[in-house]
């Protein structure tokens, strides 16, 4: 296990590429549509190196996958979509991504498969998708409804995630309905050469560029004119600079040519416009900058230059004209331009700059369309070449099936493992095309340098749509192949094309010319690939057994995977071993064909606690994958002991670990010592027929246990009733109060330990006589029970009892809300035992939520359970409801009186009175003043006035006042004040010198401006103030004090 997981830790896990189901193991009861593997577009796989399985912005791309029926009933109907997300290099599913146009990237075809094939692609009442099967019988490239074609998709620049879901009627299991695949769509930048012929074609007088290379100058008189094209194209803005080309001039006989006004042999010509650009420029200093002359070669313009050919005298003139890209030159930030500052002693930074600077470049992202070539002849010109070389793939590992992939020469990329056609196109390029070549191709195919295969190619007949049978070359053109089964590692694969060099015999079913090829140099391709193998993919591990699992069980073990191979859809190639700890599981290894995806094992002592189990696939190249499930095994254990006095236990327990468990002590004790027994939940007192020492070899907890049971065996004639155990701390269980015959003169008492309990520790088990007599739930009873509302959402109980109360008799309150809890258990609500003497409790406000309603208990319990229980719902009550204020609010004095007003607003129905709040300060709903001298009040919900004396001393002060309801439970609103008025009475200053005065008063008979008396008066007033206002502050519900509502 520690080679594999140091294996699976070094490998690149980028190679786990499309993930496919290969064979119905552990299938679902019923249909299920699966996505299984999304093969086109590929996943874009990346790492230092760089990335692989990219798009190119612009590339069309369509969409295929494997879709199965992984069920087991027949798909009559199906639908299928694709669904393109944005995302970024976390590879998370983003929004849905748009076109150029702004509409979403989402396809949808409802009509894949139903019961009119003219509507539909596939008629599922004659071609229903059986179990097991692909759909098309393989790989399905995604359609359009109503015929509209293959589902195409032209990307953006960005990163994408393509998400492909399959829905049918009556799917057991959507979670495999859809496969996601990441998507790296990249800008593509590209250097085009064209060389083209020049003239008169049709006789008008007027030149013209020819679309064929060849060129027959037979009936040509003087040079014959040629360009030379040069344009840089991409996705994005692309201008090169001083993009050099090199022209190559291969005359035959007297040829001769120009070009730009210079000889034509091997020339170099540097495409592009004079202009003055920066070469470089620091990232700090934009001072330091750089200037030069440069050709540029203008984003989408095309550059030319003219050149023409001299065929001479001689009348089998021939010559060739090449093109290619030597180099260029590109400007920005790469990585030759950067600079850094070292690191020294002190400074351990590093600083790094990203300047910009000039990089030549010899390559691009289109390198078939770096050269080009044309030829020319005087006389009638013999060429042959091989215009197209490829490989396919995405055969099974047999080479049956179909292709998926076609990659060609000079396309970047890597390919698959498997089995693969090399492919080649050839075509009479010669100036006359009614004169017909025979022809052939040889090859070698090397693997990292060594050669292995060689032969002579003329046909192929296997592998694609259109098989080709040899012919002459001559309008039609041909194609030859083979298959071969490619290794991980670097492939050269050379095909040479050769024209035979003589005609056709009598006997040749196919006439043909002989001749000369003029120009071999079209005749070689080399393609050279790298081959990496595709890991294999295991889409579900999972044990199909009934769980839990114990040793020894009648039932075996069985396993089941699923698991593909991009590089072999069928899964013929695929190989499965199982393991585990102890090493690999008997009998479960093998191929597919073989039934190894199925693993069938017993359940071994060896597999005892964690048993995780690993599926390793490996495939026909060495590529390997494992998947791991983890279960646990528990021991199992039936252990028996007899006393001396033949009393038999039997101890049977499933249970973690593989020490083996037993009975170490079961010995007989003195049943005398139990004679008088009282017994929980029993009357009367019993006495022992039987008494045991026992003790196991260990205890577990009950985590460790799945499930366990105990039997004790005895004699019928012992007269025993009942079997109880006595624990380490004195405590007594009864295991079981009725016994089961074993035979005529044994009977048996089973105890089934519940699963929250442990192993049963070292006790004692005491067998009991006489009959048991169950203990009753109290006489005594609440009566004339009762329950209410009261001020502050406080609820009020009150009862009388009947009968009388025992020692083990309690009144128990119960108060639980939004549902009916019950005594005794009353699990999760208020539960309290109160005073023997007490008849009545009051459940605190502090407790309730206003208008929520309280189911109330109140009973006499003991340990068997309760007498008939007092019960009532109650809804709390903490506030006025309905909305009601006071507005409008007016205040006036009349003489010695104020007399306010109001409007009321909102539902008066949970009025009972008003009350008007007064200070002498401005005050907020959290500041109102709430004793009862500072707020008088009038009865009626609808009272809209009242009428209160005024101060007695005349103050002159400013009068703040409120108004707020109150219901007939003493609850009350607060509120700030809403009106004030001032007290404008003349004050009496008269003085008769009685030894009083009045404030502001200097008589002689007064000691001071204010009675001495009066002090102490406004100091009590202050502490009180103060003392109420810490009470307001203290019932707020929350923060603010506004729209309080205050107790009394």
């Amino acid at each position: 296990m520690l080679l594999l997981t140091s294996f699976l830790a070094g490998m690149d896990m980028h190679e786990l590429e499309e993930q496919v189901v290969i064979e119905e193991t552990g299938a679902r009861s019923g249909a299920d549509a699966t996505v299984v593997a999304i093969t086109t577009p590929k996943e874009t796989t990346c790492n230092d190196q760089g990335c692989r399985n990219t798009l190119q912005v612009g590339e069309e791309t369509t969409f295929a996958a494997y879709i199965k029926n992984d069920g087991t009933a027949d798909i009559t109907e199906m639908s299928y979509s694709v669904t393109v997300y944005l995302t970024d290099s976390s590879r998370a599913v983003g929004d849905v991504a748009k076109d150029a146009n702004g509409n979403d990237l989402i396809w949808s075809n409802t009509d894949v498969m139903c019961d009119d094939a003219s509507v539909c692609l596939y008629d599922g009442t004659t071609d229903p998708l059986t179990a097991g099967s692909f759909l098309g019988g393989g790989k399905s490239t995604l359609q359009l409804p109503s015929g509209g074609g293959d589902i195409t998709w032209t990307p953006i620049r960005g990163e994408y995630m393509v998400s492909i879901s399959v829905g049918a009627p009556g799917d057991v299991d959507t979670a495999n309905n859809a496969e996601l695949v990441y998507v790296l769509v990249e800008d593509w930048y590209d250097v085009e050469v064209d060389l083209v012929w020049v003239a008169d074609a049709d006789g008008d007088g007027t030149a013209e560029e020819l679309e064929s290379s060849s060129f027959d100058a037979s009936s040509t008189e003087g040079d014959i004119d040629f360009k030379l094209k040069v344009t840089a194209d991409g996705s994005d803005t692309f201008d090169p600079r001083n993009v050099t080309v090199r022209v190559a001039f291969s005359p035959g006989s007297q040829a001769t040519g120009t070009l730009g006004g210079q000889t034509l042999t091997i020339n170099d010509v540097v495409a592009g416009t004079d202009a003055t650009v920066d070469t470089y420029q620091n990232e700090t200093d934009p001072n330091a900058t750089t200037t030069d002359t440069r050709k540029v070669l203008s984003y989408q313009t095309t550059w030319e230059m003219s050149g023409s050919v001299t065929p001479g005298t001689a009348s089998d003139a021939s010559w060739e004209l090449t093109a290619e890209i030597v180099e260029y030159t590109m400007y920005g930030q790469y990585e030759e331009c950067v600079e850094s500052s070292d690191a020294s002693e002190g400074n351990e930074n590093v600083t790094t700059w990203n300047n910009l600077c000039e990089v030549a470049q010899e390559g691009d992202d289109r390198p078939r369309t770096d050269s080009d070539m044309i030829s020319g002849s005087s006389d009638v010109y013999d060429d042959i070449r091989i215009s197209r070389m490829g490989i396919y793939q995405g055969y099974n590992s047999d080479c049956t099936g179909a292709a998926s992939t076609f990659t060609q020469e000079g396309e970047d990329g890597d390919l698959n493992v498997g089995c693969s056609l090399i492919y080649a196109d050839v075509e009479h390029r010669g100036s006359k095309m009614t004169k017909e070549y025979g022809w052939n191709v040889s090859y070698t195919v090397s693997l990292d340098g060594n050669q292995l295969d060689s032969g002579v190619l003329t046909e192929c007949l296997q592998g694609t749509d259109m098989p080709y049978s040899w012919a002459p070359l001559g309008i039609m053109g041909g194609s030859v192949c083979m298959f071969t089964t490619m290794e991980p590692g670097q492939y050269t694969i050379d095909f040479s094309l050769h024209m035979n060099d003589k005609s056709s015999t009598d006997t040749d079913p196919v006439p043909w010319s002989g001749g000369t090829d003029m120009r071999t140099s079209n005749n070689d391709v080399t393609m050279i690939v790298d081959v990496i193998n595709n890991l294999p993919v295991i889409t579900s591990f999972e044990l199909t057994s009934d769980l839990p699992i114990v040793v020894g069980q009648e039932a075996p073990l069985v396993f089941a995977v699923s698991a593909f191979d991009v590089d072999d859809p069928s899964g013929d190639g695929l190989n499965f071993n199982y393991t585990y700890p102890g090493g690999w599981i008997d009998g479960c290894a093998g191929s597919q064909a073989s039934g190894a995806t199925v693993c069938t094992t017993p359940v071994f002592p060896s597999f005892i606690g964690n048993f995780p189990v690993t599926v390793v696939v490996t495939d026909e190249h060495g590529g390997e994958v494992s998947k791991e499930i983890d279960h646990f095994v528990w021991n199992s254990v039936v252990t028996t002991a007899t006393s001396d006095a033949g009393v038999e236990i039997q101890y049977s327990v499933n249970y973690s670990g593989v020490s083996e468990f037993s009975i170490t002590t079961f010995t007989d004790a003195n049943a005398a010592d139990y004679a008088e027994e009282q017994l929980e939940g029993y009357t009367g007192t019993y006495a022992a027929v039987a008494a045991l020492d026992y003790a196991p070899s260990f205890t577990k907890d009950s985590s460790e246990v799945l499930d366990q049971s105990v039997s004790v065996i005895v004699a019928k004639d012992l007269g025993a009733t009942s079997l109880w155990y006595i624990d380490s701390n004195s405590k007594w269980v009864i295991l079981s109060d009725a016994a089961t015959d074993v035979d005529a003169t044994t009977e048996k008492f089973t105890y089934v330990v519940p699963s929250d309990l442990p192993i049963m520790g070292p006790g004692k088990m005491i067998l009991m006589g006489g009959e048991l007599a169950q203990a009753t739930v109290p006489d005594a009873a609440v009566s004339g029970f009762d329950a209410e509302a009261t001020r502050g959402g406080a609820i009020a109980m009150s009862w009388d009892i009947t009968g009388t109360l025992l020692s083990s008799d309690s009144i128990r309150v119960c108060v639980s809300p939004g549902q009916a809890l019950s005594l005794p258990d009353c699990a999760g609500a208020f539960n309290t035992t109160v005073a023997d003497e007490d008849r009545s409790y009051t459940y605190s406000g502090s407790q309730t939520t206003h208008g929520e309603t309280y189911h109330v208990e109140v009973a006499v319990c003991n340990e068997q359970g309760c007498s008939t229980p007092g019960i009532k719902d109650v809804t709390a009550d903490k506030q006025v409801d309905g909305d009601v204020a006071a507005s409008n609010f007016g205040v006036s004095a009349q003489d010695d009186t104020w007399v306010f007003t109001w409007e009321i607003t909102g539902d008066t129905s949970d009025v009972a009175m008003w009350h008007v709040c007064w200070s002498t300060e401005d005050f907020t709903a959290g500041g109102m003043p709430t004793d009862a001298d500072f707020c008088p009040g009038t009865m009626g919900a609808d009272a809209t006035t009242l009428t209160v004396d005024m101060p007695a001393i005349r103050t002159g002060q400013e009068y703040f006042f409120t108004a707020v309801p109150m219901d007939n439970l003493g609850n009350m609103d607060a509120a700030a004040s809403m009106n004030s008025i001032t007290d404008t009475r003349i004050a009496d200053n008269s003085n008769d010198n009685d030894g009083t005065g009045t404030i502001g008063d200097t008589g002689d008979d007064t000691s001071s401006s204010v009675p001495t008396w009066t002090w102490g008066l406004i100091g009590g007033v202050v502490i009180v103030a103060f003392i109420a206002g810490a009470f307001i502050l203290s019932r707020g519900d929350g923060e603010g004090g506004e729209g309080k509502d205050w107790d009394y």
